[in-house]
């Protein structure tokens, strides 16, 4: 299948919102973020096609991880094990007992990136 065969097989944007929307990563989740979610996968989608090494169902899986990671909470709970050494902004002020996570958490410090 060429290229533009595979651009014209892309899901609608409207119609992937439409089943996430449905599916359970999709469900309690306020439509405009569920419309921007699958127009970006499928942005995403088309750019890996023209790119060469994309494929037309991925749009699909790509919204949903999009979804799920938007729905995962960011913050959680840490050890400041670094003393007065370091600052690394973990925890000089630890949440209260009426936060989310009461301690120390990431709020300022990227876990991903180190």
């Amino acid at each position: 299948m060429t290229g533009s065969e595979q651009l014209r097989e892309l899901p609608a944007v409207h119609e992937l919102a439409e089943r996430l929307a449905a599916s359970e990563v999709g469900r309690g989740m306020p439509r405009e973020r569920v419309v921007a979610g699958a127009r970006r996968a499928v942005e995403e989608t088309r750019a890996a096609i023209r790119g060469g090494s994309g494929h037309p169902g991925e749009a699909e899986s790509r919204a949903a991880r999009a979804l799920a990671a938007l729905a995962r909470p960011s913050l959680r709970c840490v050890i400041n094990a670094t003393g007065v050494v370091l600052h690394t902004n973990l925890g000089r002020a630890p949440l209260g007992p009426v936060a989310f996570h009461p301690g120390y958490t990431n709020l300022e410090y990227d876990l991903a990136a180190g």
